[in-house]
């Protein structure tokens, strides 16, 4: 159901000047965890080579999102975390330009630090696109007015999956994707930015995931590459039609895709593979599966595609490092406790934050190095950001900005 957004408030004042180098949605620019700077934080500490530190209200892990000097987040609150809340903070200096808050219609079961805010949300430069566990997906200029609201809960029917909503809409070519796999109807949206109205939506196969959708290019065609139950789907952008199957992902996938050239890479609890894209169609099980390791899988996190080689965490204290287009080990270290946040790359280092509240960063290498252990006082389960050669990190209670 469309509908006039239900408000407690609106707080605004106005920013000012821009600044390059955005991270504009889940994983920055290309939802790949990428950035293509040079200059970037490598040690700091809860109050050394920190620009600024904020209090974040209620939950939440939902990543930062970057453009110009606007940093977004979103959060929930209230007894059944159906007080949603999206947040605009300065960059310059953590000051809250403004705080939008919207009523949820429809609370499901959740991960507790994460509330009904555990997707990231997307911008164009123009409006902030959010979506919450309770089912609502909305549409906010940059002063924090809403363009539209929906619930697709009250359209669907409430998301149900035991922790609650984790993909994130994914904003590419002027279309809005949402992926919802849940014990109901699974589905896929395509979602008109500028009216919030559906442009196909394609029901899915499979159950319970939490991984966001992929928008690839290889070979002349552009399609939509999801992960879920026990198979990696892609789908026509244009009508959303399935276009390709693989088989041999895990029954409850949280990672998201990443891709290189003419290869796409699934990770999930029981492995890792790499697929062609070459304009194939249906059942590519059998004959378009360029590698599958064993060895190498994460639950939780998304792997990082960086320098040609895939840096994988495992759940718990291990990283492995694969060449990407042959899937061959080049090496599986020790890194620290428990990975929940997915791992970002620039400046030739891999940052992996720490559910137990240190960012580690590595040399992204043939060769193993931990460049540096930094403690942010608190736990970390969202994904950093990168922009302007400062690195945001989103704590259990704060925002964090790292560098100049």
């Amino acid at each position: 159901m469309y509908r006039t957004a239900r408000l407690i408030g609106v707080f605004l004042t106005f920013p000012c000047a821009a600044l390059a180098d955005n991270w504009p949605g889940w994983r920055g620019p290309g939802n790949c965890g990428i950035s293509a700077e040079t200059d970037l934080p490598l040690t700091w500490s809860r109050d050394k080579n920190v620009r600024w530190k904020v209090a974040v209200p209620g939950a939440g892990v939902s990543a930062p999102v970057v453009w110009d000097d606007h940093i977004f987040l979103t959060a929930s609150d209230g007894r059944l975390n159906d007080r949603l809340h999206v947040l605009c903070y300065h960059r310059a200096d953590g000051r809250l330009l403004w705080q939008t808050r919207l009523f949820g219609s429809a609370p499901t079961d959740m991960y507790a630090p994460g509330g009904m805010a555990v997707p990231t949300p997307a911008t164009d430069g123009k409006a902030v696109f959010v979506l919450f566990g309770t089912g609502e997906l909305a549409a906010l200029d940059f002063a924090g007015r809403p363009l539209w609201i929906r619930s697709l809960a009250e359209e669907y029917g409430p998301f149900r999956n035991r922790w609650g909503m984790g993909a994130s809409p994914i904003l590419h070519d002027n279309t809005l994707y949402v992926q919802v796999d849940h014990w109901s109807q699974s589905y896929l949206l395509a979602v008109d930015p500028q009216t919030g109205v559906n442009r196909w939506k394609a029901d899915r196969p499979g159950a319970v995931n939490w991984s966001s959708p992929l928008v690839v290019k290889a070979k002349g065609r552009t399609e939509i590459v999801t992960i879920g139950t026990h198979f990696v789907r892609s789908y026509a952008p244009a009508d959303g039609k399935e276009l390709w199957h693989v088989g041999g992902t895990h029954q409850q996938c949280i990672p998201s895709p990443v891709a290189l050239g003419d290869l796409v890479f699934a990770c999930s609890g029981d492995n890792t593979m790499a697929i062609r894209l070459d304009g194939g169609a249906g059942d590519l099980s059998a004959s378009h599966v360029v590698w599958k390791n064993k060895r190498a899988a994460a639950f939780m996190p998304s792997p990082l595609l960086y320098a040609d080689r895939l840096f994988i965490p495992a759940d718990r204290s291990f990283v492995t490092c694969l060449e990407a287009r042959t899937g061959k080990q080049v090496w599986k270290e020790r890194v620290g406790e428990h990975f929940y946040a997915s791992p970002v790359g620039g400046a030739g280092r891999v940052y992996f934050a720490m559910k137990e509240g240190t960012v580690k960063v590595i040399r992204a290498d043939s060769e193993f190095e931990i460049l540096a252990e930094n403690d942010m006082g608190e736990s970390l389960v969202a994904s950093p950001a990168i922009s302007g050669g400062q690195i945001f990190v989103r704590g259990e209670k704060h925002l964090f900005c790292i560098g100049k």
